[in-house]
């Protein structure tokens, strides 16, 4: 005689496998950057548990609870997108999980993330950046050249239209060839695209129309960032803070990376070493720039200000 399996206990088996596995995977995500898998083993269990959640669902069956507790570890995961996108880069996991619909829709909100702290820089960054911009320039007896018209490449950029904007800054570069900005642009578009031949070769012309170093790499360094390049950015800030007459704007920029990816107790503390840094080097206007911004981070973040007791 056939012997048939009951639907009803093969859906309570997968209901029980399923919260099983809910559990372990709300205990996982907190600890998921601990570890070179973490990260990995929660995309591929939230795309596990998609699965089982579909295959428990029946007309006599409420999944209801479960589907929110699903929805809620989602949620946690494309919240923090962005750091969950550098630890599966960090572990060189990347191709493993190229098929995977949660790692898929990770990468969207951390590029959807991106173009929204480049909106937010540009909207309410940009004046504050081009009064830093041009503090740091007459503070440096920088002789004022002809300047090329990037309101559109930043706009395209803001947009994620990299290609208008590469094109638009390579049109401005034609009709002022001595102007270093558009060549930056240029570059910093180059490598946002992975063309690092191209964007060195934009770079070299820069550095030689700019002829400082310096002024060179803080430049690179925030044009960098406004094409969401924060590790490239990083590396610049570094190079500036490596010495200690330059430690100031280096600061300055690092604070910015670390406001671009939402690490706001670690620009706070970039933005508090430029302060110093400056004060230390006898530069006002910059120590000024530094305790602007760290003011306005610490109120639209929500960081309450330190208090110096009084004696």
């Amino acid at each position: 005689m056939k012997r048939t399996i009951d639907p009803h206990i093969t859906t309570q088996t997968e209901l029980i496998r399923l919260r099983e596995l809910l559990d372990d995977t709300e205990r996982r995500i907190v600890d998921m950057h601990k570890t070179p898998n973490g990260a990995r083993g929660v995309i591929q269990s939230l795309d596990q548990l998609d699965q089982m959640l579909a295959a428990a669902r029946q007309p006599s069956v409420d999944v209801r609870a479960e589907e929110g507790r699903i929805d809620s570890l989602r949620r946690r995961v494309l919240r923090g997108a962005a750091g969950v996108v550098r630890l599966v880069q960090a572990a060189e996991q990347t191709a493993e999980l190229k098929d995977s619909p949660t790692f898929q829709a990770v990468q969207a909100a951390q590029i959807d993330e991106s173009r929204r702290r480049v909106r937010r820089l540009l909207f309410l960054g940009v004046p504050v950046l081009a009064v830093m911009l041009t503090i740091i320039v007459l503070t440096l007896l920088f002789p004022p050249p002809p300047q090329a018209n990037l309101n559109s490449t930043r706009q395209f950029a803001q947009d994620g239209r990299l290609d208008r904007a590469l094109a638009a800054a390579q049109a401005e570069a034609t009709k002022v060839p001595t102007d270093p900005q558009a060549a930056l642009w240029i570059g910093a578009l180059h490598a946002a695209q992975g063309d690092e031949a191209a964007a060195n070769t934009a770079w070299d012309e820069a550095k030689r129309l700019l002829n400082d170093d310096t002024r060179f790499l803080f430049d690179r360094g925030t044009t960098l960032l406004q094409v969401g390049q924060t590790d490239a950015a990083e590396a610049d800030a570094r190079a500036l803070i490596s010495r200690t007459e330059t430690a100031a704007p280096g600061y300055l920029l690092l604070g910015g990376v670390e406001e671009m990816r939402g690490r706001v107790p670690e620009a706070v503390a970039a933005f508090e070493q430029a302060a110093d840094a400056a004060n230390k080097a006898g530069n006002t206007q910059l120590e000024v720039i530094a305790k602007s911004r760290l003011g306005f981070l610490m109120q639209s973040g929500g960081v309450a200000p330190r208090v110096t007791p009084t004696p």
